[in-house]
């Protein structure tokens, strides 16, 4: 398990952020979860830490989910600045939203989110998104 990459949450809800875990443990997902309250907390994290440290051993991306609507910076901007950091492609940003509005998956992809989820999130859901991402888009 130690070697397992970590799973980067951004979500300010606390009883989301609470259900989140919850699916993860009904999907058997052992990774580590990092909690971040803000996007801006989730950037100063990930400034902290030098390129070759956030691809571990094993050669799949860290996982991102990012909610949009959160405080100080929201996930719009997180993902503007994972796309003008030189040393991010190791992150896959996933955006796990409250929100159905087409225009909110149009921004959140072209951005460069590779998903978009809405809330309620599944275990199923979560299962088939932590699967390393060489098999992420097969079923």
């Amino acid at each position: 398990m130690d070697d397992l990459a970590p799973i980067l949450v951004a979500e300010d809800t606390d009883e989301d952020f609470f259900f989140l875990r919850r699916a993860f443990r009904a999907a058997a997902i052992e990774n580590p979860l990092l909690r971040f309250r803000d996007g801006s907390e989730l950037v100063r994290f990930l400034e902290t830490l030098p390129a070759q440290n956030i691809k571990p051993a094993t050669t799949e991306p860290w996982l991102v989910l990012l909610d949009i609507t959160m405080p100080l910076m929201n996930g719009f901007e997180v993902l503007q600045w994972m796309a003008g950091r030189e040393a991010s492609p190791k992150l896959r940003a996933v955006v796990v939203s409250g929100s159905y509005r087409q225009e909110d998956i149009d921004r959140a992809k072209t951005l460069g989110a590779s998903d978009y989820v809405v809330k309620p999130i599944s275990a199923a859901t979560l299962a088939i998104l932590a699967r390393p991402a060489a098999t992420a888009g097969q079923k």
